[in-house]
């Protein structure tokens, strides 16, 4: 093998080289729907470009699924939950430190209801949320309302709040802005500020445990740039410019 042959022979072994340590692709799921999933998609796009030798696909899927999935190592992480409430069942999902989302859980009424500050100014009234919404639903059953509802659909829930079935409906804010759009109910308003907010984090299959100071610095700079607080602005302006025109 001459000069030339050996030169070429180690470029292509530095080219696979290369490829190969390119790009560890990354397939993350998520049990929300829209908006929520449309922030997140937001976000770990942007991720997606700052990572260095990482590939982020992203997908929407049932809830229980996006889980199960994840922490069989199937897909490679979840997007995104409180960690101390799944990590016992799902115990090989690790999460990211930095979180870049808070669900916010607001109470929803008409435009004419007054002021609620918390959880416990719910108590004298008839008070209703969805399935599935674990944490409204643990904190309704706990101030113990003068009446409960738990229902099976946000629908469902807002309409029983426009035939003054319900005094206030609870859910998280962002998802409860899409539905009452959705239904064209102008008259239903969230009551601010939301009654809690609760970090939520990514979580990745252990496998992946040695990428996490990865994701972390890059969150954290999308944080310090402004860039979260960007995304987070512009979706909330869209939905407001749908529910108010």
């Amino acid at each position: 093998m001459n000069k030339i042959q050996l030169i070429i022979f180690a470029f292509f072994l530095f080219s696979l080289q290369c490829v190969s340590s390119a790009n560890t692709k990354i397939y993350i799921t998520t049990g929300f729907t829209s908006p929520v999933s449309d922030f997140y998609r937001e976000v770990l796009s942007e991720a997606d470009k700052r990572l260095k030798n990482i590939s982020i696909s992203f997908e929407t899927l049932p809830a229980e699924r996006s889980l199960v999935l994840a922490n069989r190592g199937i897909n490679d992480g979840e997007c995104c939950r409180i960690p101390t409430l799944i990590i016992n069942e799902y115990n090989n999902l690790v999460p990211v430190n930095e979180s870049f989302f808070s669900a916010r859980f607001s109470a929803f009424a008409k435009q004419d209801a007054i002021d609620i500050k918390r959880f416990e100014d719910l108590k004298p009234y008839s008070v209703g949320t969805v399935e599935g919404w674990k944490i409204a639903v643990k904190k309704v059953k706990a101030i113990k309302p003068a009446q409960t509802h738990i229902v099976t659909t946000p629908e469902q829930m807002f309409h029983m709040l426009d035939q003054h079935r319900l005094d206030y409906g609870i859910m998280g804010y962002l998802s409860g802005l899409q539905v009452i759009t959705t239904l064209n109910m102008d008259n239903i308003k969230a009551i601010q500020p939301p009654l809690v907010e609760k970090p939520l984090f990514l979580l990745l299959h252990k496998k992946h445990k040695s990428l996490i100071p990865k994701f972390n610095k890059v969150i954290k700079h999308m944080k310090n740039d402004g860039t979260i607080d960007n995304l987070y602005r512009k979706l909330l302006v869209n939905l407001k410019q749908k529910h108010n025109g």
